[in-house]
């Protein structure tokens, strides 16, 4: 015999499952709930008249809207003729909603997902994918307060009739919100304007990314300036004459190195190291990478060899690892699986060997300094100007 305690577990399991998708399409006749409660059988009416009552006695009195209680006349010899419950049948999301309490949640579900489809409703091919996303969704959208999900649904209305506005975030005039609430919210916000077409940036500008540079000869820097950080299409126009340039995968090492004429230092930026093809001027110098002895220092070095086939390292090899192998940590990253194919016979090697060691990283900043400068200069004089 299933109680009502027990259908309503039963059944608030499959709510909990389909609501969201009820909440956005239509409620059909044949997608009517059934539960069949598992009437007891005249024995078991009979040896335990009292357990058989209070069953009867649970489901006669449910009563909600929507919500049919099928009774079945049953004629028993032990324990005569009765009226028996034997299945429960919701006709739609709001009666089962009822039968488990969750009335004002279903009302706040349904609500909300039609108010965000009425947002799609002006174009058909897009409303499909956009009522799926919403589906999807629905558990968060309707978790938020009521004033939050007004905003929501006020900025995507704002961003859909103004694609395109190359406004800053901070600057969306919708009542209401500030920069926090949008990066708390954006993730819903951007899955469901994409979902209406709408761009992934959602139409709004943002802050180009700078990049530092190090003018290590005073003569090569723009003004005087020897330190400087732009955004790579202001930086790209400044048509530097440096004879080497050296790119550095961690900002202290950067700002450690000394003066060295015709020369100029980037800041790699990690696995954004690519920025550094986009400059005319690091094309047509000669180009060094100098980066962690790791997994990942390695990838970086192969990722801006696949722009800039020329570009040398520094002091990335098997020799160097060797020497500072006491300041070697384990990477937390774990060791690397194959090495990058961009990567020389040297540059393999230190790969292998970090991996074979159980995955160790040797920090560019725990070389010996000297050390480190001694083979820069002599790197540099390979190259002379």
């Amino acid at each position: 015999m299933i109680t009502v305690s027990e259908a309503r577990t039963r059944l608030g399991r499959i709510y909990d499952r389909k609501c969201s998708a009820w909440a956005v399409v239509p409620f059909m006749p044949g997608d009517a709930v059934l539960l069949g409660l598992q009437p007891p059988t005249d024995r078991q009416a009979a040896s335990d008249l009292g357990l058989v009552a209070s069953w009867l006695s649970g489901w006669s009195k449910i009563n909600v809207a929507g919500l049919e209680i099928i009774w079945e006349q049953r004629h028993w010899p032990n324990s005569g003729t009765q009226l028996i419950p034997v299945k429960l049948e919701a006709q739609s999301p709001q009666a089962l909603a009822s039968f488990l309490g969750r009335a004002s949640a279903w009302e706040i579900h349904h609500a909300r997902a039609q108010r965000l489809l009425n947002l799609g409703s002006g174009n058909p091919p897009e409303a499909s994918a956009f009522a799926a996303v919403v589906s999807k969704l629905m558990n968060k959208i309707a978790a938020l307060e009521n004033d939050d999900f007004d905003r929501v649904f006020d900025v995507l209305h704002w961003l859909q009739q103004h694609p395109g506005s190359k406004l800053y975030p901070r600057q969306l005039p919708v009542e209401g919100i500030d920069s926090k609430w949008l990066e708390r919210h954006l993730s819903v916000i951007k899955a469901l304007h994409v979902a209406l077409g709408g761009a992934e940036d959602l139409g709004l500008a943002s802050a180009p990314k700078h990049y530092r540079v190090r003018f290590l000869d005073p003569v090569l820097a723009p003004a005087g300036l020897c330190d400087v950080t732009a955004p790579i299409e202001q930086l790209a126009k400044l048509g530097v004459p440096a004879h080497t340039v050296i790119v550095i995968e961690n900002l202290q090492t950067l700002l450690s190195l000394p003066e060295i004429p015709g020369t100029v230092a980037l800041h790699g930026a990690g696995y954004d190291v690519r920025w550094c093809a986009q400059l005319p001027w690091v094309r047509a110098a000669t180009l060094l990478y100098w980066g962690d002895l790791d997994a990942d220092g390695l990838n970086i070095l192969a990722a801006l060899r696949s722009v800039i086939p020329e570009v040398r390292s520094l002091m990335m090899d098997v020799e160097t690892f060797t020497r500072f192998a006491q300041f070697a940590v384990p990477d937390p990253n774990g060791p690397g699986r194959s090495a990058p194919t961009a990567l020389t016979t040297g540059e393999t090697a230190a790969y292998e060997t970090l991996r074979d060691s159980g995955g160790l990283r040797l920090e560019q900043e725990r070389i010996d300094w000297a050390h480190a400068l001694q083979v820069l200069h002599q790197t540099l004089d390979e190259y002379p100007a």
